[in-house]
């Protein structure tokens, strides 16, 4: 070996050994921003996915019909329903390997869970050998692949298995642009039979999620920007194929998977000139969000479409986002490629501009943020550079854990009504309907989580009533039976089917046929009579049932600010009180006002949150006569008490909140957080399109 060979030598092993040490730098940093999503379970659409993968088969039909989503009232069936709500995705690949996932893992979330750090883990590492390669030294691109792997949104992404497909289209893109740059760029020698690799990664990002269109304009731009146009030119009958390629999919995508049946809460179809505004609105909001955490939910313009009222805040985001594309086009000057990254950054999100903001739209454009912030950090000079990017990195850790207890809160808000319904109960007899009263939306899987979770296929859900607020019923309600089949649900302001997403289920499931008082919606269980309504609202439901309340077939489970889920029983008769609880009400009988006072303050004191919980008609009692001085009153708090066992209930629900304090905490966590941030921000303009408290 000649010296020249050994220098050749020495240096791969330098550079190997660096390498080892980023990747190993790399594996601790992801453990520690995203271990704890091993404990985060199952949420939301992954009940759905898991329905799918324990029946589908391996055939390529199976996987692609696997990750169509049918809200069509099957298995919970929504009485109100005309419409169904489809998603339908060309996404087999990642079916291919969530499926994988699942059965290596046994169905266990934690498994699961380890898969996704994977899969985020091995795209960091790609991402630190992409900068590599553009010419970034080994210090900056690390930073690259660190500012990509705790990038806030990535919690979503990562800690949520539905949002798998972008994780597993992010390494397969990201493996294809790095494999396509050391094919293509470097030497006219350089053969053509390499950018076979490219093209097959880029056909598996492409068929994990839809995303992967882009690749076509990213490579374009990089063949550009690192070879010059005459490099380019060379390039162009691959450019050629990649498109046409492009168009095939697109047509494909259009045609065998139409968009007519996604609602328009989910997807904004192009409706002449006004869409133009709306469509760059929406792209702004997605690179604010992006660049500086802002929440990455529904957005400001995607159902309403761009009010005046929005202007503002729109103008402030573009002069934010353009002040940081100003400071790159400055910091960026000498730097080979400078353009392949703001071009990534933008093409990965024009795919999503018509659809439903979700924090996993994050993951494709945050790996070429990366790039990006380690460009601008890398070019300030003196102490500015160390200064500057500790805050960055500071601020993005800030959002990382912030995010982190704000997902925790959702996630748990959805799991604390399963652990409900589950606790201490055993499990339905076969053919069960379960009707469920105020449930949030995001536990509108209950019934698959439920089928799973008793190992009962057959149980079939019904949602009597959606909660105003996604995550939980934050208002009292009221429950009243009026016979053996009937029994009306009312409620105060703002009501059911309120606010922005009550309009959005209605228009998605209902559209053009709104629930007004006195609609009767005929159904083969039961048929709902809507007593009181107006625009706002829905205040007051009847449902009269085929068979009696009481029937042992039926479960009913209502959810309250005090409960997530407390079954409702109407076949059990009033029992006797406890010896404590009769000399309670004995004391509220006598009359020294120094024995009934105090005695029916602590009846009051009881009964209120127990009330709340069941849903109770006392409520009304208590709310009239909140001190309990008339004897009547007094009267029917007793013939409650006995009918619901107040003390047995107290005693388990206090057991219950001990045996969920965790969850319990941390779903209240998310509100705090919610509730500092309204004090700062119209937040929910962020996430329903309303005003904050709206």
């Amino acid at each position: 070996m000649n010296s020249e060979q050994q220098t050749i030598y020495a240096t791969a092993q330098q550079r190997w050994r660096v390498d080892l040490s980023a990747a190993a730098a790399l594996l601790l940093i992801l453990l520690a921003a995203h271990g704890w999503s091993l404990g985060d379970g199952i949420f939301f659409d992954d009940h759905w996915h898991r329905a799918m993968l324990r029946d589908c088969g391996w055939g390529l039909n199976e996987l692609v019909e696997s990750a169509t989503i049918d809200v069509s009232g099957e298995p919970n069936h929504l009485w109100w329903q005309e419409r169904s709500m489809v998603w339908r995705y060309a996404r087999p690949v990642a079916m291919f390997f969530m499926g994988i996932e699942y059965h290596l893992a046994g169905g266990n979330p934690i498994g699961i869970h380890a898969f996704g750090l994977l899969w985020h883990g091995l795209t960091g590492l790609l991402t630190y050998r992409l900068a590599r390669w553009a010419g970034i030294t080994s210090r900056w691109s690390f930073l690259a692949a660190v500012m990509f792997i705790i990038h806030p949104h990535s919690v979503f992404t990562v800690g949520w298995t539905a949002a798998r497909n972008a994780v597993i289209s992010g390494f397969f893109f990201v493996a294809a642009v790095l494999a396509y740059a050391r094919a293509s760029v470097g030497g006219e020698q350089r053969p053509l039979r390499r950018l076979a690799l490219p093209l097959l990664l880029w056909g598996l990002a492409l068929l994990s999620r839809e995303s992967a269109i882009v690749f076509a304009l990213v490579i374009l731009v990089l063949d550009a920007s690192f070879g010059g146009w005459r490099h380019l030119r060379r390039r162009l009958p691959f450019h050629a194929l990649v498109w046409a390629a492009s168009l095939v999919f697109v047509c494909w995508r259009l045609a065998a998977f139409s968009v007519e049946a996604a609602p328009q809460i989910y997807f904004h179809r192009p409706d002449g000139i006004a869409y133009l505004p709306w469509a760059v609105s929406k792209l702004v909001h997605l690179l604010f969000s992006l660049i500086f955490h802002a929440p990455m939910l529904m957005g400001l313009v995607t159902y309403e479409g761009l009010l005046p009222e929005h202007l503002l805040s729109h103008a402030i985001m573009a002069v934010m986002v353009g002040a940081v594309a100003l400071w790159y086009v400055l910091a960026s000057r000498g730097h080979r490629g400078r353009w392949v990254w703001p071009a990534w950054v933008v093409a990965a999100f024009l795919p999503v501009v018509p659809v439903f903001v979700m924090p996993q739209f994050a993951y494709l454009p945050a790996i070429a943020q990366g790039i990006l912030a380690a460009v601008i950090l890398s070019s300030l000079g003196g102490r500015w550079r160390p200064v500057v990017t500790a805050l960055v990195i500071a601020a993005t850790l800030w959002s990382l854990a912030v995010y982190r207890l704000v997902w925790r809160g959702v996630i748990r808000s959805e799991q604390l009504v399963y652990a409900d319904i589950r606790y201490p109960r055993p499990a339905p007899e076969p053919d069960s309907q379960v009707f469920f009263i105020n449930l949030p939306i995001a536990a509108i899987y209950a019934p698959l989580a439920l089928r799973e979770a008793w190992g009962l296929d057959d149980l079939e859900g019904h949602t009597l009533t959606f909660a105003p607020h996604p995550l939980i019923m934050n208002c009292s309600s009221v429950v009243e039976q009026l016979n053996e089949h009937e029994l009306v649900v009312s409620t105060g302001r703002p009501g059911y089917f309120s606010g922005m997403p009550g309009r959005m289920l209605l228009d998605g499931t209902r559209p053009g046929s709104p629930l007004a008082a006195g609609t009767v919606v005929q159904g083969e269980l039961f048929d709902t009579t809507v007593v009181e309504a107006d625009e706002a609202g829905v205040y007051k439901l009847k449902f009269s049932f085929r068979e009696p309340l009481a029937s042992p077939r039926y479960y009913f489970y209502v959810s309250s600010p005090q409960r997530p889920a407390q079954r409702l029983r109407f076949d059990v008769l009033p029992s006797s009180m406890p010896a404590g609880d009769a000399d309670l009400f004995t004391r509220a009988k006598s009359d020294d006002p120094q024995t009934f006072t105090p005695a029916r303050e602590e009846i009051v004191a009881r009964a209120r949150p127990l009330a709340v919980q069941t849903a109770g008609s006392i409520q009304l009692d208590l709310a009239h006569d909140p001190q309990l001085r008339s004897d009547e009153a007094l009267a029917r708090v007793e013939n409650w008490w006995r009918a619901v066992g107040a003390s047995q209930l107290e005693r388990e629900t206090d057991r219950w909140r001990k045996t969920n304090a965790r969850m319990l905490a941390e779903r209240n966590r998310y509100f705090r957080i919610m509730d500092i941030v309204k004090r700062v921000v119209r937040s929910d303009l962020f996430l329903t399109g309303g005003e904050a408290g709206r």
